[in-house]
């Protein structure tokens, strides 16, 4: 907490290093809490059910987010600082820095040029992990599987003509410190044709060590396109990624390629009813047939001890998903939302967990088959700017 709180002075105290006469310095406060109700088929125990950051826990009242951040920015310097709790940042977090989901600094350059060095949210997705900022609240699998989180540094440039770019070269995939002596680049452009039509590209490459990766060398990309016009929003996004594995140590044996690139990719539609009612229909898919950045959990006993566990699987998975949801809007500072997910494993290796076995102590229900998810959450937010003049 200490640390944090250091964190947060510095940031604060950093706009007056330059200031100008002719400068405008903007502080900005935001809060956000989203909790949820969950209930799972195939579960019959209050844990963690594989493939979800929300309303991970079977019948369960949880958070799934609390957050509260602060930002400056002056002609010159700028910084935000987003310190969270609760089920995400539990799940999808890693490390000493849980508690941070970003917390960075960054310098003018030149006129529309930042440099910006910290922790940062992932440059790389469709959809956000805060489900405030997405049609619905559930994520999709390739979001899940995907990076939240990034430490390194930014080179960003906005033009007049509505195009955004950044360079990236950060510690590697969801790490803040890094585990090996290579660096991971990354970069992103987006543009807005009007005020109803965007796309995005975004990419990392390096050496990374997820999935069954050993240090094996990771390439993933993703665009996506969103459509808003009058009372339709369309989103559509896909996400692939390939690797190479260099060492034998991985726990598949494979050298080289792999055989199987990842695929994940997801269509959405919401119709809003009214200013304060909306539906939303979403159909994913996920297919990571080589383990490159996910692995299958399977449900066993141990024979001599009794003791139950899901141990992983690198034999790969691909996965169908369809989830519908309904949102109100009471105001444009919180929702609720009422929402339910089917996804359908066609090779499943069990239909069912073994006799006996107890998701409380493996820490994980492995997904079937299939699996239905309803969940209802409530999410409030709100953002407060103050600008001072010098």
């Amino acid at each position: 907490m200490t640390r944090t709180l250091t964190l947060l002075i510095l940031l604060l105290s950093a706009n007056g290093f330059a200031q100008s006469d002719k400068d405008t310095t903007t502080l900005s406060f935001g809060a956000y809490a989203d909790g949820y109700y969950s209930y799972y088929t195939g579960a019959n125990e209050v844990a963690y059910q594989q493939h979800d950051a929300i309303g991970a826990f079977h019948n369960n009242f949880g958070l799934n987010i609390a957050q509260m951040s602060a930002a400056i920015e002056s002609d010159r310097l700028r910084g935000v600082l987003t310190l969270h709790a609760g089920d995400i940042p539990s799940i999808a977090w890693a490390g000493r820095y849980r508690g941070i989901q970003e917390a960075n600094t960054g310098v003018r350059l030149a006129d529309r040029l930042w440099l910006d060095v910290g922790f940062f949210k992932t440059h790389v997705g469709t959809e956000s992990f805060l489900p405030k900022d997405n049609h619905m609240s559930i994520i999709t699998l390739g979001t899940f599987y995907g990076p939240f989180y990034q430490s390194g540094a930014r080179l960003s440039y906005d033009t007049k003509s509505e195009w955004h770019f950044e360079l990236h070269a950060i510690n590697g995939y969801n790490l803040h410190i890094d585990i090996n002596e290579y660096k991971t680049f990354g970069i992103l452009a987006s543009h807005d044709f009007g005020d109803h039509f965007g796309l995005s590209y975004s990419a990392m490459a390096g050496q990374e060590n997820i999935g069954q990766l050993r240090d094996g060398y990771l390439v993933y990309q993703n665009a996506f396109a969103n459509l808003d016009y009058d009372k339709v929003d369309i989103q559509i996004g896909l996400d692939v990624a390939v690797a190479n594995q260099w060492h034998a140590s991985s726990p598949t044996g494979l050298m080289g390629w792999l055989p199987n690139p990842l695929i994940a990719g997801l269509a959405a539609v919401k119709y809003h009813f009214s200013e304060s009612l909306a539906s939303t229909f979403r159909a994913e898919v996920f297919s990571d047939e080589s383990s490159i950045n996910s692995t299958r959990r399977n449900a066993e006993i141990i024979a001599n001890t009794g003791e139950s566990i899901a141990i992983g699987d690198w034999s790969g998975m691909t996965i169908y998903g369809a989830t519908i949801g309904f949102e109100y809007k009471p105001s444009q500072n919180g929702f609720l939302r009422l929402e339910s997910r089917m996804l359908y494993d066609p090779s499943a290796p069990s239909s069912q967990n073994p006799v006996g076995y107890s998701a409380r102590q493996a820490g994980m229900n492995p997904m079937l088959g299939n699996r239905l998810q309803i969940i209802a959450t409530a999410g409030f937010f709100f953002d407060k700017t103050f600008k001072f003049a010098k």
